[in-house]
């Protein structure tokens, strides 16, 4: 509950988002800093042909672990949502290229002044290269997004980051108690308006030298002429999908790449560092872990991450109560980039999805409730990272250590979204990685993604009543 105030929460200096939840691992995802080097080098820069395989799986690995549907049937918050991560949820690529396939629009011719434009206005938005296929040999076009992009989305990760500070350190100083929290209250009192700021600052440097206010004018633009004609929009945004895909080293294996800005947030200084002991529980962040539906409490207990895991003994119990607890670790949100998705599409009231006319599922993509519900209810926008985790707790050392050793080879086992025994996400040695204990003390190497934060759509689709149903093409 802390962590969901500290990545999407706000108060009344900076407004939290309503349109948000996160979905958290279970557990982590390990993975070692060298696995994002498709991102900070870039696909095709590789040396050799060993090099580029080496980015071209990275670069899969890590799209297809972002590329999916969120589920909310499981969401678990009264006002600040969370759910779990499936990996067998729907491809976010494929439900976003069927509704492009199959969606009937608004079709007003444009002018030709008006298609001269909207040419100018994509050309600074998204540019286009040539690359070729690892796998086929071709040659083919892809879209990226524009340097200007690229300082947009860059100088938004730096905004994200301060504000994720802002509200670490104003949390840390409200549930603090005893003498082990006086730091973080004394902290808060003397500098909790230069977080504040730097939070400020750090958005008004975005609008300053990350071009915020151009981009979304642009985008906005764009969303106005299109209203009217959307054909030619939706033709552009199918052919800049069917452009982006790439094929992967497997047979058979295609995705739609994405990638991370800051994309050197491995070596960054923007980790913010975050502790708290059993003694924050707090009575009002309890209330925030009660189910949304339900209104039981909700579980964060052990869990298997990998299902062909066996255990030799097959009793343990996920509902350990501690009678002490402390954690500390740091945190990194990553904004998560992905040139061929325009996620502005669902804005628009220009569309309609029909089922005489192929659209052939049993739900529209989102209802606009709260829950939502439908096939393509938001999308991932950050993953969170967490590194330098370190548990003291005698008993869930204890818990935690028998539990790992009755696993057969090959089994991973973490507590709550964290992972403590388990496969990196993609090594070339193939090493299995494990947490060390030092008395009462577990310490967990490398670094982990633990949540991303979803980004809910409106109702879509949610056709304008000017618009006629039998009018769209």
């Amino acid at each position: 509950a802390q962590l969901v105030e500290i990545l999407i929460g706000g108060d009344d200096e900076l407004k939290p988002s309503s349109n948000s939840f996160v979905t958290w691992f279970s557990p982590g995802v390990p993975f070692e800093a060298t696995d994002f080097d498709f991102a900070s080098k870039g696909l095709g820069s590789g040396a050799t042909a060993e090099e580029e395989k080496r980015l071209l799986d990275q670069s899969y690995l890590f799209s297809t672990l972002v590329d999916f549907a969120p589920d909310a049937s499981g969401l678990l918050n009264l006002d600040q949502q969370q759910t779990i991560y499936r990996s067998a949820q729907n491809r976010m690529s494929h439900m976003y290229g069927e509704i492009l396939k199959l969606a009937r629009v608004a079709d007003e011719e444009l002018t030709p002044e008006q298609q001269a434009k909207l040419e100018n206005w994509r050309s600074k938005l998204q540019t286009t290269k040539t690359v070729k296929d690892l796998v086929t040999d071709e040659e083919k076009q892809i879209t990226e997004d524009s340097p200007t992009v690229k300082e947009y989305n860059k100088y938004m990760a730096a905004s994200m980051a301060a504000r994720t500070n802002y509200n670490s350190k104003r949390i840390m100083a409200e549930v603090a108690t005893g003498v082990e929290g006086k730091q973080a209250v004394v902290d808060w009192k003397y500098n909790g308006t230069m977080y504040r700021d730097a939070a400020h600052a750090a958005l008004q440097t975005w609008i300053a030298n990350g071009y915020k206010n151009e981009v979304e004018q642009l985008r906005a633009a764009i969303d106005a002429v299109t209203g009217r004609s959307m054909r030619l929009w939706v033709d552009r945004l199918k052919k800049n999908l069917a452009d982006s895909e790439i094929s992967g080293l497997l047979p058979g294996s295609t995705f739609y790449p994405a990638t991370v800005a800051p994309s050197n947030f491995v070596a960054s200084s923007g980790w913010t560092k975050y502790g708290l002991t059993s003694s924050h529980l707090t009575e009002s962040l309890r209330d925030k872990s009660t189910s949304w539906e339900a209104g039981g409490g909700f579980n964060m207990g052990l869990w298997r991450a990998s299902a062909d895991a066996k255990k030799t003994d097959s009793t343990h119990d996920e509902n350990k109560s501690l009678s002490s607890f402390e954690i500390s670790f740091e945190l990194a949100q990553v904004a998560i980039i992905r040139p061929w998705f325009y996620p502005e599409f669902f804005q628009n009231r220009g569309w309609d999805l029909q089922a005489g006319h192929g659209w052939t599922f049993s739900e529209l993509p989102s209802d606009g409730a709260r829950p939502p519900n439908g096939l393509l209810i938001g999308y991932p926008t950050m993953i969170i990272f967490a590194r330098n985790i370190r548990i003291k707790s005698g008993e869930l050392v204890q818990i935690l250590s028998t539990y790992a050793k009755s696993l057969e080879a090959g089994g991973s086992v973490g507590y709550g979204p964290f992972s403590v025994k388990g496969k990196y996400a993609r090594s070339e040695s193939g090493r299995d990685f494990d947490s060390k204990e030092q008395g009462e003390t577990l310490e967990v190497p490398g670094i982990q993604a633990i949540a991303h934060i979803v980004q809910l759509i409106p109702k879509s689709p949610n056709l304008h009543p000017d618009l006629k149903p039998e009018n769209l093409v």
